[in-house]
Protein backbone atom coordinates (compact mmCIF):
# COMPACT_ATOMS: atom_id res chain seq x y z
CA UNK A 1 0.00 0.00 0.00
CA UNK A 2 2.85 2.39 0.68
CA UNK A 3 2.36 5.31 3.04
CA UNK A 4 -1.16 5.48 4.51
CA UNK A 5 -3.00 8.14 6.44
CA UNK A 6 -5.49 5.65 7.87
CA UNK A 7 -5.97 1.91 7.58
CA UNK A 8 -9.53 0.82 8.38
CA UNK A 9 -10.06 -2.80 9.35
CA UNK A 10 -13.62 -4.14 9.02
CA UNK A 11 -13.93 -6.82 11.67
CA UNK A 12 -16.55 -9.60 11.60
CA UNK A 13 -19.53 -9.23 13.95
CA UNK A 14 -19.24 -10.24 17.57
CA UNK A 15 -16.65 -10.10 20.33
CA UNK A 16 -15.11 -13.56 20.09
CA UNK A 17 -11.59 -14.92 19.73
CA UNK A 18 -11.10 -13.50 16.22
CA UNK A 19 -11.74 -9.93 17.31
CA UNK A 20 -9.73 -10.27 20.51
CA UNK A 21 -6.77 -11.84 18.69
CA UNK A 22 -6.73 -9.11 16.05
CA UNK A 23 -6.82 -6.33 18.62
CA UNK A 24 -3.97 -7.99 20.55
CA UNK A 25 -1.78 -8.57 17.49
CA UNK A 26 -2.35 -5.27 15.68
CA UNK A 27 -1.45 -1.82 16.91
CA UNK A 28 -5.00 -0.41 16.71
CA UNK A 29 -5.40 3.28 17.52
CA UNK A 30 -9.17 3.42 18.00
CA UNK A 31 -12.40 1.55 17.31
CA UNK A 32 -15.76 2.47 15.80
CA UNK A 33 -18.60 0.16 16.77
CA UNK A 34 -21.35 -0.49 14.20
CA UNK A 35 -24.64 -1.75 15.59
CA UNK A 36 -28.40 -1.59 15.02
CA UNK A 37 -31.11 0.14 17.09
CA UNK A 38 -32.72 -3.00 18.52
CA UNK A 39 -32.75 -3.30 22.30
CA UNK A 40 -30.77 -6.55 22.20
CA UNK A 41 -28.01 -4.85 20.21
CA UNK A 42 -27.17 -2.57 23.13
CA UNK A 43 -25.73 -5.57 24.98
CA UNK A 44 -23.41 -6.17 22.00
CA UNK A 45 -22.30 -2.52 22.14
CA UNK A 46 -21.45 -2.92 25.82
CA UNK A 47 -19.46 -6.09 25.17
CA UNK A 48 -17.65 -4.40 22.28
CA UNK A 49 -16.64 -1.38 24.37
CA UNK A 50 -15.48 -3.63 27.21
CA UNK A 51 -13.51 -5.89 24.86
CA UNK A 52 -11.65 -3.02 23.23
CA UNK A 53 -11.05 -1.42 26.61
CA UNK A 54 -9.46 -4.66 27.86
CA UNK A 55 -6.74 -4.21 25.23
CA UNK A 56 -6.50 -0.40 25.68
CA UNK A 57 -8.27 0.50 22.42
CA UNK A 58 -10.64 3.46 22.92
CA UNK A 59 -14.05 3.42 21.23
CA UNK A 60 -14.37 6.83 19.58
CA UNK A 61 -17.76 6.49 17.86
CA UNK A 62 -20.81 4.29 17.50
CA UNK A 63 -22.83 3.96 14.30
CA UNK A 64 -26.44 2.76 14.40
CA UNK A 65 -27.01 1.19 11.02
CA UNK A 66 -30.54 0.91 9.57
CA UNK A 67 -31.68 3.36 12.25
CA UNK A 68 -34.67 4.63 10.31
CA UNK A 69 -36.40 4.48 6.96
CA UNK A 70 -36.85 7.66 4.97
CA UNK A 71 -39.90 7.99 2.74
CA UNK A 72 -39.51 10.23 -0.30
CA UNK A 73 -42.90 11.93 -0.87
CA UNK A 74 -42.14 12.29 -4.56
CA UNK A 75 -41.98 8.52 -4.90
CA UNK A 76 -45.31 7.95 -3.14
CA UNK A 77 -47.51 9.86 -5.59
CA UNK A 78 -48.38 9.77 -9.28
CA UNK A 79 -47.06 13.14 -10.45
CA UNK A 80 -49.26 13.23 -13.56
CA UNK A 81 -52.37 12.52 -11.49
CA UNK A 82 -51.41 15.27 -9.02
CA UNK A 83 -50.93 17.74 -11.86
CA UNK A 84 -54.38 16.94 -13.27
CA UNK A 85 -55.95 17.36 -9.82
CA UNK A 86 -54.12 20.66 -9.31
CA UNK A 87 -55.26 21.92 -12.69
CA UNK A 88 -58.88 21.00 -11.89
CA UNK A 89 -58.69 22.85 -8.57
CA UNK A 90 -57.27 25.95 -10.26
CA UNK A 91 -59.99 25.84 -12.93
CA UNK A 92 -62.75 25.60 -10.29
CA UNK A 93 -61.41 28.75 -8.65
CA UNK A 94 -61.39 30.53 -11.99
CA UNK A 95 -57.62 30.83 -11.92
CA UNK A 96 -56.98 28.78 -15.01
CA UNK A 97 -58.43 28.30 -18.44
CA UNK A 98 -57.21 25.25 -20.27
CA UNK A 99 -58.39 25.17 -23.86
CA UNK A 100 -55.77 22.84 -25.32
CA UNK A 101 -56.47 19.84 -23.10
CA UNK A 102 -52.84 19.86 -21.93
CA UNK A 103 -51.65 20.25 -18.35
CA UNK A 104 -50.74 23.86 -17.72
CA UNK A 105 -47.25 24.93 -16.70
CA UNK A 106 -48.73 26.59 -13.61
CA UNK A 107 -50.20 23.31 -12.36
CA UNK A 108 -46.89 21.50 -12.98
CA UNK A 109 -44.93 24.19 -11.16
CA UNK A 110 -47.27 24.10 -8.16
CA UNK A 111 -47.03 20.32 -7.90
CA UNK A 112 -43.23 20.53 -7.93
CA UNK A 113 -43.31 23.15 -5.18
CA UNK A 114 -45.55 20.89 -3.08
CA UNK A 115 -43.33 17.82 -3.59
CA UNK A 116 -40.12 19.71 -2.88
CA UNK A 117 -41.48 21.02 0.42
CA UNK A 118 -43.24 17.86 1.49
CA UNK A 119 -41.53 16.22 4.46
CA UNK A 120 -42.11 12.82 5.96
CA UNK A 121 -41.08 11.78 9.45
CA UNK A 122 -38.40 9.06 9.48
CA UNK A 123 -39.86 5.66 10.31
CA UNK A 124 -37.84 3.98 13.07
CA UNK A 125 -38.51 0.36 12.22
CA UNK A 126 -36.25 -1.10 14.91
CA UNK A 127 -36.95 1.32 17.76
CA UNK A 128 -35.48 4.62 18.98
CA UNK A 129 -31.91 3.38 19.38
CA UNK A 130 -29.34 3.86 22.13
CA UNK A 131 -27.79 7.30 21.52
CA UNK A 132 -28.90 8.78 24.85
CA UNK A 133 -27.71 5.80 26.88
CA UNK A 134 -24.37 5.72 25.09
CA UNK A 135 -23.84 9.37 25.96
CA UNK A 136 -25.05 9.18 29.57
CA UNK A 137 -23.52 5.85 30.58
CA UNK A 138 -20.39 5.61 28.46
CA UNK A 139 -19.60 9.21 27.56
CA UNK A 140 -19.56 8.40 23.84
CA UNK A 141 -20.93 11.53 22.19
CA UNK A 142 -20.04 10.66 18.62
CA UNK A 143 -23.06 8.52 17.76
CA UNK A 144 -24.47 8.46 14.24
CA UNK A 145 -27.75 7.11 12.88
CA UNK A 146 -27.56 5.82 9.33
CA UNK A 147 -30.82 5.42 7.39
CA UNK A 148 -32.06 2.29 5.69
CA UNK A 149 -31.88 3.26 1.99
CA UNK A 150 -31.98 1.16 -1.12
CA UNK A 151 -29.71 3.66 -2.89
CA UNK A 152 -26.91 3.15 -0.35
CA UNK A 153 -27.19 -0.62 -0.76
CA UNK A 154 -27.26 -0.33 -4.57
CA UNK A 155 -24.15 1.87 -4.59
CA UNK A 156 -22.36 -0.60 -2.35
CA UNK A 157 -23.18 -3.47 -4.70
CA UNK A 158 -22.10 -1.42 -7.73
CA UNK A 159 -18.78 -0.46 -6.17
CA UNK A 160 -19.46 3.28 -6.35
CA UNK A 161 -19.50 4.97 -2.93
CA UNK A 162 -22.80 6.67 -2.20
CA UNK A 163 -21.02 9.82 -1.01
CA UNK A 164 -19.29 10.23 -4.39
CA UNK A 165 -22.45 9.82 -6.41
CA UNK A 166 -24.58 11.92 -4.02
CA UNK A 167 -22.14 14.36 -2.39
CA UNK A 168 -24.76 16.95 -1.42
CA UNK A 169 -27.31 14.58 0.11
CA UNK A 170 -28.14 14.66 3.86
CA UNK A 171 -27.00 11.04 4.14
CA UNK A 172 -23.57 11.89 2.73
CA UNK A 173 -23.25 14.61 5.36
CA UNK A 174 -23.68 11.94 8.06
CA UNK A 175 -20.79 9.97 6.58
CA UNK A 176 -18.62 13.11 6.42
CA UNK A 177 -19.45 14.02 10.03
CA UNK A 178 -18.53 10.48 11.11
CA UNK A 179 -15.19 10.70 9.29
CA UNK A 180 -14.41 14.11 10.83
CA UNK A 181 -15.19 12.81 14.32
CA UNK A 182 -12.97 9.77 13.89
CA UNK A 183 -10.07 11.88 12.59
CA UNK A 184 -10.44 14.27 15.53
CA UNK A 185 -10.67 11.54 18.16
CA UNK A 186 -7.76 9.57 16.69
CA UNK A 187 -5.62 12.72 16.92
CA UNK A 188 -6.64 13.15 20.56
CA UNK A 189 -5.88 9.51 21.32
CA UNK A 190 -2.41 9.74 19.77
CA UNK A 191 -1.27 13.16 20.90
CA UNK A 192 -3.24 14.16 23.99
CA UNK A 193 -5.37 12.85 26.83
CA UNK A 194 -8.46 14.42 28.35
CA UNK A 195 -8.73 11.96 31.24
CA UNK A 196 -8.71 13.56 34.68
CA UNK A 197 -6.57 11.99 37.38
CA UNK A 198 -9.04 10.28 39.75
CA UNK A 199 -8.04 8.48 42.96
CA UNK A 200 -9.61 7.56 46.29
CA UNK A 201 -7.98 8.75 49.52
CA UNK A 202 -9.05 6.37 52.29
CA UNK A 203 -7.64 8.60 55.05
CA UNK A 204 -9.85 11.57 54.18
CA UNK A 205 -12.60 9.38 52.67
CA UNK A 206 -12.67 11.59 49.57
CA UNK A 207 -12.34 11.03 45.84
CA UNK A 208 -9.63 13.21 44.37
CA UNK A 209 -10.34 14.55 40.86
CA UNK A 210 -7.21 16.38 39.72
CA UNK A 211 -6.97 19.21 42.28
CA UNK A 212 -10.54 18.95 43.57
CA UNK A 213 -12.42 16.53 45.81
CA UNK A 214 -15.76 14.77 45.77
CA UNK A 215 -17.46 12.61 48.39
CA UNK A 216 -17.95 8.95 47.43
CA UNK A 217 -21.63 9.13 48.40
CA UNK A 218 -22.24 12.06 46.03
CA UNK A 219 -20.70 10.13 43.16
CA UNK A 220 -22.60 6.93 43.98
CA UNK A 221 -25.93 8.84 44.06
CA UNK A 222 -25.20 10.24 40.61
CA UNK A 223 -25.12 6.80 38.96
CA UNK A 224 -27.12 6.76 35.72
CA UNK A 225 -27.22 3.03 35.06
CA UNK A 226 -30.46 1.20 34.26
CA UNK A 227 -30.83 0.09 37.88
CA UNK A 228 -30.61 3.66 39.17
CA UNK A 229 -32.44 5.65 36.48
CA UNK A 230 -35.51 4.66 34.49
CA UNK A 231 -34.38 4.47 30.88
CA UNK A 232 -37.46 5.76 29.06
CA UNK A 233 -38.37 8.67 31.35
CA UNK A 234 -35.03 9.50 33.01
CA UNK A 235 -36.75 9.27 36.43
CA UNK A 236 -34.40 8.60 39.33
CA UNK A 237 -35.00 5.10 40.76
CA UNK A 238 -32.18 5.19 43.28
CA UNK A 239 -33.26 6.79 46.57
CA UNK A 240 -30.47 9.14 47.64
CA UNK A 241 -31.03 8.48 51.34
CA UNK A 242 -30.41 4.75 50.75
CA UNK A 243 -26.77 5.52 49.92
CA UNK A 244 -24.80 5.71 53.16
CA UNK A 245 -22.11 8.33 53.63
CA UNK A 246 -19.70 5.52 54.55
CA UNK A 247 -19.85 3.98 51.05
CA UNK A 248 -16.50 3.81 49.28
CA UNK A 249 -15.09 2.62 45.96
CA UNK A 250 -13.38 -0.76 46.11
CA UNK A 251 -12.01 -0.42 42.58
CA UNK A 252 -11.80 2.38 39.99
CA UNK A 253 -10.56 2.05 36.42
CA UNK A 254 -10.76 4.00 33.17
CA UNK A 255 -13.03 2.70 30.43
CA UNK A 256 -11.83 4.01 27.10
CA UNK A 257 -11.04 7.71 26.92
CA UNK A 258 -14.33 8.97 28.22
CA UNK A 259 -15.57 7.13 31.30
CA UNK A 260 -14.64 5.80 34.74
CA UNK A 261 -15.81 2.40 36.00
CA UNK A 262 -16.33 2.15 39.76
CA UNK A 263 -16.98 -0.95 41.88
CA UNK A 264 -18.67 0.14 45.11
CA UNK A 265 -18.53 -1.34 48.58
CA UNK A 266 -22.30 -1.98 48.41
CA UNK A 267 -21.73 -4.41 45.50
CA UNK A 268 -22.93 -2.02 42.80
CA UNK A 269 -20.94 -1.16 39.68
CA UNK A 270 -21.26 2.28 38.08
CA UNK A 271 -19.96 3.88 34.92
CA UNK A 272 -19.47 7.65 34.81
CA UNK A 273 -18.53 9.80 31.82
CA UNK A 274 -15.69 12.11 32.84
CA UNK A 275 -17.75 15.18 31.96
CA UNK A 276 -20.41 14.02 34.46
CA UNK A 277 -17.80 13.68 37.21
CA UNK A 278 -16.44 17.14 36.47
CA UNK A 279 -19.96 18.59 36.63
CA UNK A 280 -20.40 17.11 40.13
CA UNK A 281 -17.35 18.86 41.58
CA UNK A 282 -18.27 21.38 44.29
CA UNK A 283 -16.43 24.22 42.59
CA UNK A 284 -18.53 23.75 39.47
CA UNK A 285 -21.72 24.24 41.42
CA UNK A 286 -20.08 26.95 43.50
CA UNK A 287 -19.16 28.91 40.40
CA UNK A 288 -22.75 28.76 39.16
CA UNK A 289 -24.09 29.91 42.52
CA UNK A 290 -21.57 32.73 42.60
CA UNK A 291 -22.59 33.81 39.10
CA UNK A 292 -26.25 33.75 40.12
CA UNK A 293 -25.55 35.86 43.20
CA UNK A 294 -23.50 38.27 41.12
CA UNK A 295 -26.38 38.58 38.65
CA UNK A 296 -28.80 39.30 41.50
CA UNK A 297 -26.54 42.02 42.87
CA UNK A 298 -26.21 43.64 39.45
CA UNK A 299 -30.00 43.55 39.08
CA UNK A 300 -30.43 45.22 42.49
CA UNK A 301 -27.95 47.94 41.52
CA UNK A 302 -29.79 48.60 38.24
CA UNK A 303 -33.10 48.86 40.07
CA UNK A 304 -31.56 51.27 42.60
Amino acid sequence: WGALDYLILDMPPGTGDIQLTLTQRLNITAAVIVTTPQELSFADVVRGVEMFDSVNVPCVAVVENMAYYEVDPAEQFDTAQLEKAMEGALAEKGLLENKNGETSDLAKDLVQVVLQNAKAEPIRIFGPGHKRRLSEQWGIDHTFSMPLMDKIAANGDAGTPFVLENPDSPQSKIYRDLAKSVVSEVAKAKFSSSRPDITYDSDSHMIQVDDETLTPAALRRACRCAACVEEMTGRQILVASDVKESIKPSRMSSTGNYALSVDWSDGHRSLYPYRQIKALLPNKGGNKKQEAKSGEKQGDLQQA
